[in-house]
């Protein structure tokens, strides 16, 4: 466990003692010095880590780890970290004060994961995200049944719901099934260009060859797939779009 507030650890060692007898806390440590020194001779299964440590953040420590070999929960008092976190590595988080529900919920993914040997893979997409320049080359960890596809963002032409999976699809023509629902991913895409222009599609932006406003309106897609524009969605994807040289040139 790693946190700077003494508070939350308390809290976070009460609720796993009374709810989580499968866990045990091997150690707690307050800065990422510590916690480096402490990973490394415990070698837990799970660390429960404070995005934010200052003079550190929590991207320092794992930068100690290039090939991690356990898995995070992120503990945070903002949102914003964390859920960036969460979208593009398909790692859970907590948001302080810690409410035992979204402990349950976190605790649950990580055994899933675990089990499944996922954690490894959902930190070095996170790290490898940490580290590059631009947007335009973020990966996404994409939850698969037993295993995890890690793909380009910037490949996903659209995504589809159907109840609770995802279908994506690939510039490559390939397709993926996700475990997750679209609007997780509507939550995690919407800065890279993606829109959710109906109410079981999202799409990516940079994708749309063409498109029409007359009723219903819709747009094509590189893959050459017809996607009805939802009426209700109609203004708010103009305003997406609105100076898009490509569009309005």
């Amino acid at each position: 466990m790693v946190d700077d507030d003494e508070r939350q650890v308390h809290l976070l060692t009460d609720c796993i003692a009374a709810d989580f007898p499968q866990l045990s806390i091997v150690g707690v440590a307050h800065s990422v010095p510590d916690a480096e020194k402490l990973i490394k001779d415990a070698k837990p299964d799970l660390v429960f880590l404070d995005i934010d440590m200052p003079p550190y953040t929590s991207f320092d420590l794992l930068e100690r780890f290039p090939k991690p070999f356990f898995g995070i929960i992120f503990i945070t008092g903002h949102q914003d970290y964390a859920l960036k976190a969460y979208e593009v590595a398909a790692i859970d988080y907590i948001v302080k004060p810690i409410q035992p529900e979204n402990l349950h919920r976190a605790i649950k993914r990580f055994e899933q994961h675990h089990k499944n040997h996922h954690a490894a893979v959902s930190l070095e997409t996170l790290l490898y995200n940490y580290k590059i320049d631009s947007n335009k080359d973020m990966k996404l960890s994409l939850p698969k049944g037993r295993d995890f596809e890690v793909v380009l963002v910037r490949e996903i032409i659209r995504m589809e719901g159907e109840g609770n999976y995802t279908h994506i699809f690939m510039q490559s023509g390939k397709s993926h099934i996700s475990t997750r629902q679209l609007g997780v991913y509507e939550k995690a895409l919407t800065s890279f260009s993606f829109f959710r222009i109906h109410k079981s599609h999202l799409i990516n932006i940079d994708h749309i060859i063409k498109f029409c406003l007359n009723k219903p309106g819709h747009v094509i897609m590189s893959d050459d797939k017809k996607i009805e524009i939802a009426r209700y969605r109609k203004d708010d994807f103009l305003a997406q779009i609105n100076g898009d040289k490509r569009f309005f040139s």
